[in-house]
């Protein structure tokens, strides 16, 4: 399939590097058009993300259930009678992911957690999903954790809002929707979480079906909406906020920034001005100690 073909409202990551520190940027597929893939805009403090190809991208279907990951070509902020978004663009054509994963579920809860067996200092955080290996939780605003931390995590889930605890190890860290996550690994499943694995797997593929889309103009249909925003992405408009943040390509990418010998003093300072921008988000998501 192609990236034009990925359905309505599935989830989007995107793997993306800023100085060789690696980031996880998360949105949503709105709809295919012929130049590829319209998605909710990323932004960070007001500025939009501005990527060099190529990056990695990893898309979870909504139409079949299954995670594609590719190399886009180029991702774009374009604007639109509707507003503001991303582009996706990719040459090579999107196969689904064979090795057999842990399936993922969404939890959203809030929870607390001690760090390293620090039960006086307790922290908040939201436990965002949960698999058979791992768990991945969104931290509080000043909470500090580093790769090897060990957490105990307790959270209430469902009908009777059953308690849930369980150990574990940070594995990476990244960022979910401009907020700072990480993701950590377990090693033993306790009775109570295998029983909520298994009832969300139950529920996993009704509800992958009924996820809401995104409708820009409700009073047509998507055909007529993908014309419409087919016509403003051919007048190359300029978004509505100029200012942008550049994301470096992931690592492993070929992509270099050297300055070239034949490059005009024009595009010398554009990319003066975009290394200053990348050193600008280095220091806001203060990744120097990832």
């Amino acid at each position: 399939m192609n990236v034009n073909d990925i359905s309505n409202g599935s989830e989007v990551k995107i793997h993306a590097s800023i100085n060789d520190h690696g980031i996880v940027l998360m949105t949503e597929a709105i709809f295919g058009v012929s130049a590829g893939l319209l998605v909710k805009p990323m932004e960070y403090f007001g500025k939009y993300m501005q990527f060099l190809e190529p990056s990695n991208v990893e898309i979870r279907n909504k139409r079949d259930g299954r995670v594609y990951k590719f190399m886009a070509t180029t991702i774009t902020p374009v604007k639109t009678r509707y507003g503001n978004f991303h582009l996706i663009r990719s040459s090579s054509k999107l196969e689904p992911e064979n090795t057999r994963k842990a399936e993922r579920f969404y939890i959203e809860k809030l929870g607390l957690m001690s760090i390293n067996g620090n039960n006086q200092d307790l922290k908040n955080c939201l436990v965002h999903d949960i698999s058979m290996r791992g768990i991945s939780l969104i931290l509080e605003r000043g909470t500090k954790l580093k790769v090897g931390d060990t957490l105990n995590v307790m959270f209430r889930y469902g009908a009777t809002l059953h308690n849930y605890e369980i150990t574990t190890m940070v594995v990476r860290k990244f960022e979910i929707q401009g907020k700072e996550a990480v993701g950590c690994s377990i090693s033993n499943l306790n009775v109570d979480l295998i029983g909520l694995l298994s009832s969300k797997k139950k529920e996993a593929h009704t509800e992958l079906g009924k996820a809401p889309e995104t409708t820009l103009n409700p009073e047509i249909s998507q055909e007529q909406q993908i014309l419409e925003v087919e016509e403003d992405i051919a007048k190359d408009l300029i978004p509505a906020k100029p200012t942008t943040i550049t994301i470096t390509p992931s690592a492993g990418s070929t992509a270099s920034s050297s300055p070239s010998p034949d490059k005009t003093l024009r595009e010398q300072r554009r990319d003066e001005k975009m290394a200053k921008q990348a050193k600008e988000i280095e220091n806001l998501l203060d990744l120097r100690d990832v």
